[in-house]
């Protein structure tokens, strides 16, 4: 328990005291996240904020295992090349194809290095698609002031309270790291946001999230997707209907429902605050409710519903 009280308020201090000279940097830089057509800000901020989130759960990781080993290197060296890969798109824009190949490549040595050969390469190729479809969901939703933050502390409890249904093995230290370094980065990125996590941030919380959300599933809680269940909602119905629309479903946009509700006239904290609301609420069926069929079925429905009203309420704005 002292362990994690210690990590906890490392994790918080770090990222809080850290995000302020982190953006004083960025702002000489001038390293901003310029307004355009597509933006829900008016004005330039600081983007790269992410990287303060990156070393904060390094340490953490290393922290949490109590010393060094060989698959936590080959983690490290995950994060940190997908970091370097996404500031180097949040900088010069890397074509897409260009990043989706050196996203695959990483994560596939990652699960390779940590499996063997004792792991079937088709399994391994499997799983390293849904990473990275998964870490791009997660770059996508990060459009408005304090979502990824705020979605991944929810995301990193909903998994807590499915292991504590079981007796996982766990120390918490990690997840409670991340926890504590995203409450941090709040204080800096609510709305009105003074600076960006970029995709540096939002790609690296996305492969954190994606990692603990293997142990449940490894476990047959499966019924954690759950957690995820509005993201894929929202940016699965988004890209169907830009597809439909004849657009280019890999180039970037503001048409995603919790995007067309700000332009409804919402703020972004009310928009994120039902997002919040939503994950409580399917963290409450995943705990309440044994069959996980059951609780998928909810959790779709769910959010489905708040989709539904965001949408609602940007037909009649508009």
């Amino acid at each position: 328990m002292e362990e994690l009280i210690i990590a906890s308020i490392f994790s918080f201090l770090f990222t809080l005291i850290g995000t302020k000279y982190l953006k004083e940097y960025l702002e000489r830089k001038k390293i901003f996240d310029i307004p355009n057509r597509r933006s829900s800000h008016t004005k330039p901020i600081p983007k790269g904020g992410g990287w303060i989130i990156v070393l904060c759960i390094i340490v953490v990781k290393f922290f949490s295992e109590g010393g060094f080993s060989l698959p936590s290197f080959a983690m490290y060296l995950s994060i940190i090349g997908l970091a370097i890969l996404s500031w180097i798109d949040d900088i010069k824009n890397v074509r897409v194809i260009t990043r989706l190949l050196f996203q695959f490549l990483i994560i596939f040595l990652l699960f390779f290095s940590i499996t063997g050969a004792g792991f079937a390469i088709y399994t391994n190729f499997f799983v390293t698609l849904l990473f990275v479809w998964f870490i791009n969901i997660f770059n996508f939703m990060d459009g408005i002031d304090g979502i990824t933050p705020s979605v991944t502390i929810t995301l990193i409890l909903g998994v807590l309270v499915i292991r504590s249904l079981e007796l996982y093995p766990t120390n918490w230290i990690f997840e409670f790291g991340i926890i504590f370094s995203c409450l941090a980065f709040l204080f800096w990125n609510w709305h009105p946001a003074k600076i960006f996590l970029g995709d540096v941030g939002s790609i690296s919380l996305g492969f954190a999230c994606g990692t603990l959300l293997l142990t449940p599933i490894i476990y047959g809680k499966w019924e954690v997707i759950s957690l995820i269940m509005y993201y894929v909602l929202d940016t699965s119905l988004t890209l169907i209907n830009r597809f439909m629309a004849g657009k280019k479903v890999w180039q970037a946009h503001s048409e995603h429902y919790y995007q067309k509700a700000v332009r409804s006239g919402m703020s972004h904290s009310q928009v994120v605050s039902l997002i919040i609301t939503l994950q409580a609420l399917i963290i409450a069926t995943c705990y309440f409710i044994e069959n996980p069929y059951l609780v998928v079925f909810l959790a779709f429905l769910e959010s489905a519903g708040l989709i539904i009203y965001f949408s609602s309420k940007y037909k009649k704005s508009t």
